[in-house]
């Protein structure tokens, strides 16, 4: 019996790419039994908005960028772009999470993954604004998936319903932030900083429970 892993996060989210990595580190530890799907948070739905709540003007990007960079540094592997936030100010994180499940529909939950790591690596590493629909586009076709199927979600507005939907669910399901983990019917929750070991060991007795 498959176990489905419910990974929630937002790609603009500094917390959310440290889960990214998580994820990478715990998927080679977990059964084969196991199922990742991903799930998009609102937290930077209006990133103007959240900027402003930290300073007016440039003050919030400015402090915003000296938060992630301070974070980061804690992070082996993990260094940010120094134009992030401070030149190069994404608008919403609503346009990539539409390419996610764009490509989750078409191709697959591992398809979707791989770019959701790519517009993370996009973003953080090379300051690129992944807000940007040619931006987006250049990603997936990095990746050979801006192909017709890909770009008819995303224009025929199917890919920005999943999105609407991952919201509604998030807030329904309680998810605390960005990133998480649910399982099991919600029976497993892990919140921000998991330790990786911990977490593929309770993925997997959920399995071998189900087996």
């Amino acid at each position: 019996m498959t176990v489905t892993i419910n990974f929630y996060s937002d790609l603009l989210c500094f917390w959310g790419w440290v889960g990214q990595q998580h994820n990478d580190q715990v998927m080679p530890l977990c059964d084969d039994n196991v199922e990742w799907k991903h799930h998009c948070l609102d937290l930077y739905g209006n990133v103007p908005e959240r900027m402003r709540a930290l300073g007016e003007g440039d003050k919030g990007y400015m402090k915003y960028a000296e938060i992630t960079e301070r974070l980061m540094a804690r992070f082996d592997g993990l260094d940010v772009h120094p134009d992030l936030w401070r030149k190069v100010r994404p608008t919403s994180s609503l346009m990539p999470h539409q390419a996610v499940k764009a490509v989750a529909y078409v191709a697959g939950e591992k398809e979707a993954h791989d770019v959701e790591r790519a517009l993370r690596e996009a973003f953080f590493c090379d300051a690129r604004d992944i807000s940007h629909f040619g931006v987006m586009k250049d990603v997936l076709s990095d990746l050979h998936l801006a192909v017709p199927d890909v770009m008819e979600c995303l224009q025929s507005g199917y890919a920005l319903a999943t999105v609407y939907g991952d919201i509604k669910r998030a807030e329904t399901d309680k998810v605390p932030g960005s990133p998480a983990w649910i399982f099991d019917e919600g029976r497993y929750r892990f919140f921000g900083q998991v330790d990786v070991e911990s977490l593929a060991f309770a993925i997997n007795r959920v399995v071998a429970k189900q087996s």
